[in-house]
């Protein structure tokens, strides 16, 4: 029963291994593709891109059913009845993101068009949110490193409960503490590009318990490699 035990951890091990370093030439070449980027958008990084969007929607439906909604539906604190009974023209509307907006009655529906307020893209910000996927990439290839290192051990282990698999596992969980606080800040900068000046930390709570769950692991291997000790001393 033992033997078979050993072996499935050694299939594990295998099996992890080979996805390991999968994921490894992933995460470099993800990190390479970047990396060329990030080089193009640091160049032009004191630029800025203006953008005006606009759009036209129709909406329609058979029957009564637009007619229905429209007394319960305003834009930008706007009813929108009053819009389609009383006002023809394009209307100026208070928004940060929508300049304009027309809104006209048409055959079974309504017909929508608005413009967005120029929207200012920096490529500063742009090349610090490129410059932080980077080293958050490059801290998660760190750790499949770590983890290929640990499948590797566990490819020919005799048994799991050794001091070499027990630091490696401790290794991969320290690291793993670097992806997840690498995650948050890179979450950061995303509010910070998609939000204007805004930097808004999120804690993630499942690689939290992930992390805490692997560290629980290792106290439990500790346990058993004692164990194991004290059994091989008896015998």
């Amino acid at each position: 029963m033992e033997n078979q035990s050993v072996k499935k951890i050694n299939i594990a091990g295998n099996i992890g291994y080979v996805i390991s370093i999968l994921l490894i030439v992933c995460s470099i070449a993800a990190m390479v593709g970047l990396g060329i980027v990030l080089i193009a958008t640091a160049v032009v990084s004191n630029n800025e891109i203006n953008v005006k969007i606009a759009t036209n929607v129709d909406i329609s439906s058979k029957g009564n059913f637009i007619n229905k909604i429209i007394p319960f539906v305003s834009i930008d604190g706007v009813d929108l009845k009053n819009i389609t009974e009383e006002v023809k023209d394009d209307i100026k509307v208070n928004d940060e993101d929508i300049s304009e907006l027309s809104i006209k009655e048409q055959d079974g529906g309504l017909n929508i068009k608005a413009k967005t307020n120029e929207i200012t893209i920096s490529m500063k910000k742009i090349t610090i949110f490129l410059g932080a996927t980077f080293v958050y990439l490059l801290v998660v290839t760190i750790a499949l490193y770590k983890i290929k290192s640990l499948m590797k051990s566990l490819k020919t282990a005799e048994t799991p409960f050794t001091p070499e698999i027990i630091k490696k596992m401790t290794t991969f969980a320290n690291t793993l503490i670097a992806v997840v606080l690498a995650r948050t800040i890179h979450g950061g900068f995303v509010t910070l590009l998609t939000s204007g000046n805004k930097f808004n930390l999120s804690f993630d709570l499942s690689s939290i318990l992930l992390v805490a769950v692997i560290y629980l692991l290792i106290f439990v291997f500790k346990y058993g490699a004692e164990l194991q000790k004290e059994s091989d001393e008896t015998v």
